[in-house]
């Protein structure tokens, strides 16, 4: 199984969070939703291989308090698709900036939880028939 290496705030961005089990996932995202309890702009989190990040697709998933997005970047790009009459965009926190997302990719904790999992079962390879990731068009 791939280690993961997670990033989403100064902190980890000096010493990143590794990711081995599901387990350890599951902390990784309540410890994310956490942090982003009562924030304007809950945090994305940066995930990719430990020891090959640019070699495999990377994850950028928006974690807040009960919602949150996940985007493959990869060819092609790939996103969670919520309310699809969805409008407008949501403001995360991508390394203290603010990232605009199409409120149409917001979903529940529990769809980015299965996103981020298959992520790490599939040794970063995300199946192309997962129903929770579409490609961008």
């Amino acid at each position: 199984m791939v280690t993961l290496s997670a990033v989403f705030d100064r902190e980890s961005a000096v010493d990143p969070i590794l990711v081995r089990t599901q387990d350890e996932l599951g902390a990784l995202i309540e410890r994310v939703r956490t942090a982003a309890t009562g924030l304007p702009c809950p945090p994305i989190v940066t995930i990719g291989e430990a020891d090959d990040p640019w070699g495999s697709p990377i994850l950028e998933a928006g974690i807040g308090e009960d919602r949150g997005f996940v985007r493959e970047t990869w060819n092609p790009m790939r996103v969670t698709r919520g309310d699809l009459s969805a409008t407008g965009v949501l403001v995360y926190d991508f390394q203290a900036h603010p990232a605009d997302i199409p409120a149409d990719q917001a979903v529940s904790l529990d769809v980015v939880r299965e996103v981020l999992a298959a992520y790490l079962a599939h040794d970063t390879r995300i199946p192309a028939d997962f129903p929770h990731l579409h490609i961008v068009s």
